[in-house]
């Protein structure tokens, strides 16, 4: 049940509404066009009779003696020289902008198709985006409908974890999920640099190229966006730093994250530059995980690696890899635990706090999701105490067994982010019960679900909860798409059209006969 927010009145109601119902930016333009050309028409209208008003108060008095004069015959009113050429001039504008405009507009490839316009669960003190792993193919519906809820929800991007659709086809791949979710970010996993059955990163990278214009941050030597990276966001005034690592890859990629390698320095000059800066939350992203009760090898990520980013206490890590959903206990490395061992010999004395509340104090420690249940397939999860990681492990679903009551689902994780905290809930649907919306066809109550929060506060916020197709009551922002090929060659006609015609009837008035 959403609680009712303070100072939530009709200025806010109001925005909601306009979420609730955006408007046609195409039907506005002309309206306005029309309305616009109409008050130019009336006031045609009424210069004849405020020049006869005018005339009426310098015509002599009937009474008036005196010999009378002829009427002075008015001058001509010679036309404007250069009517004819500025019309043309201006026309010949119109026209050019329009045309240009269209081929802007209009890529040489299929264009990316979304409506309705789409709209964003973002503002200057918060955004939202959406996490997961392990994907299907291009045709795959719960990879499909992941992202249409994702839309739906109003996420400001989506990180895409790593093992992008276990497909040659990227672009496809790429198309189909990019034309909900536009902003889709992408981490190598271990089948797309050449480990196993998959596409070619540079494809998936040509295809789902960096969303925004101010590019990220490339790691020590590597080619940056795809492979090792950093960027902030939002760009002007950052809430989080989002670094991205190929740890514990062995293709193509294969780099070294030991203690002193340029790839782990750069990844700690990465946190501490973020710091410094004051950016509230760093979040590591990456393929392979290491605290798991998956399936998958234990720690593929790299125990180095990992005993770095918790030693760093970056604030949340999420990856993929375990076909999986996973959420940490709050980890911290002390004097007492050297290393987050994920051997037989695990160490508890890592856990310094516990996640089954869902509350985690800020800065105290790390939290590690695993999300790789982007739609390929769900593997089981060991939870009856056999695999001592569990330990370490708050809430896990698998498809065998899950921490809760309810069903197994593909799906992602939705995020909200601002100063304060950072507020996570799952949001899945079980294999193949998605409508033609994305929206899951049973009663989402019958299906796993978790939520959490780190914040800076004791009493931090409950997680909103964003699985609903409902738009929130709060932020947003509306991104509507570009004016259509045809909305803009109806303005290019229009505009020179109803210009002509004012012109040429100011011309006709100003050369009357004598």
């Amino acid at each position: 049940m959403m609680k009712t927010r303070v100072g939530y009145g009709p200025q806010q109601a109001a925005r909601s509404r306009r979420h609730r119902h955006p408007l046609d930016p195409e039907g506005e333009l002309l309206e306005e066009l029309r309305k616009t050309m109409e008050r130019m028409r009336a006031l045609e209208k009424l210069k004849p009779g405020i020049d006869r008003v005018a005339r009426s108060r310098r015509t002599p008095n009937i009474d008036e003696t005196g010999p009378k004069r002829p009427p002075r015959r008015a001058p001509r009113a010679r036309p404007f020289p250069g009517r004819k050429a500025t019309a043309l001039v201006v026309v010949t504008l119109f026209v050019a902008t329009a045309v240009a405009l269209v081929l802007y507009n209009s890529p040489t490839e299929t264009p990316i198709q979304v409506n309705p316009p789409r709209w964003k669960d973002e503002t200057a003190t918060h955004f939202t985006f959406a996490a997961a792993g392990d994907f299907g193919g291009p045709e795959s519906v719960d990879s499909i409908a992941l992202m249409q809820r994702a839309r739906t929800a109003g996420m400001s991007f989506v990180l895409a974890l790593g093992d992008l659709g276990y497909t040659t086809d990227e672009a496809g791949w790429c198309h189909q999920l990019r034309r909900y979710v536009p902003e889709l970010v992408i981490i190598a996993g271990n089948h797309d640099d050449g480990e196993g059955d998959g596409g070619n990163l540079s494809h998936y990278i040509a295809n789902c190229p960096y969303p925004w214009s101010s590019g990220p941050v490339a790691g020590n030597g590597t080619p940056g966006y795809g492979y090792e990276y950093y960027f902030d966001y939002p760009v002007a005034k950052p809430l989080a730093r989002f670094i991205m690592l190929s740890a514990g890859l062995e293709g193509a990629i294969n780099y070294s994250y030991s203690e002193d390698s340029p790839h782990t320095e750069w990844f700690e000059g990465a946190v501490q530059d973020a710091r410094q800066h004051g950016i509230p939350w760093v979040i590591v992203g990456a393929h392979r995980q290491c605290v798991t009760v998956g399936k998958k090898d234990r720690c593929s990520m790299g125990q180095t690696i990992f005993d770095e980013i918790v030693e760093a206490k970056v604030d949340l890590v999420l990856t993929g890899h375990d076909h999986v959903y996973e959420r940490s206990n709050l980890l911290a490395r002390s004097a007492r635990c050297r290393s987050v061992n994920t051997t037989d010999n695990v160490d508890l004395s890592c856990v310094v706090g516990n996640g089954r509340h869902g509350r985690y104090p800020a800065g105290n420690g790390t939290v590690v999701v695993v999300q790789g249940v982007g739609g390929n397939e769900i593997d089981n999860v060991t939870i009856d105490g056999s695999d001592p990681e569990i330990g370490y492990i708050a809430e896990a679903m698998g498809g065998n067994a899950n921490t809760r009551s309810g069903a197994p689902g593909f799906g992602s994780v939705f995020y909200t982010v601002d100063a304060r905290s950072i507020r996570a809930v799952t949001n899945f649907c079980p294999p193949g019960e998605v409508g033609a919306d994305g929206q899951c066809t049973v009663n989402p109550t019958t299906v796993f679900s978790d939520q959490f929060s780190i914040a800076n506060s004791t009493n931090p916020p409950a997680p909103t909860d964003l699985s609903s197709s409902a738009m929130p009551e709060f932020g947003g922002a509306f991104v509507a798409p570009h004016m259509t090929e045809a909305a803009m060659l109806v303005v290019a006609v229009e505009i020179p059209v109803l210009l002509l015609s004012w012109l040429g009837a100011r011309g006709s008035r100003g050369s009357r006969p004598r």
